[in-house]
């Protein structure tokens, strides 16, 4: 279990590592132990989160799907079909719970 001044250490060492800033970074999380990351992000999004937590972060996305986040990026379904084409892969259509 990582604690809420953790991820923010993750999210700084991953930046570091990857050779960007912050400011070009991107973190999901859905609890308050998330909050730290989210904000200090360049696009913090709050997934199916607490009032708190989206609050604190950029951007909330309150549905079912972890790829809906693609959509904040620029990043359409039909450019995912194509990238999982070119790699043989044919992308399922989600379905509604």
């Amino acid at each position: 279990m990582v604690d809420r001044a953790g991820k923010a250490a993750a999210l700084r060492q991953f930046a570091h590592q990857a050779g960007v800033t912050l400011d070009r970074t991107v973190a999901i999380g859905d609890g308050a132990n998330d909050v730290d990351m989210l904000s200090i992000a360049g696009l913090g999004v709050a997934f199916n989160a607490k009032p708190v937590v989206q609050e604190a972060a950029h951007a909330a996305v309150n549905v079912p799907f972890l790829d809906a986040i693609l959509y904040l990026l620029g990043i359409s379904r039909e450019d995912v079909e194509a990238a999982d084409a070119e790699h043989g892969i044919t992308t399922p259509h989600p379905t509604v719970p």
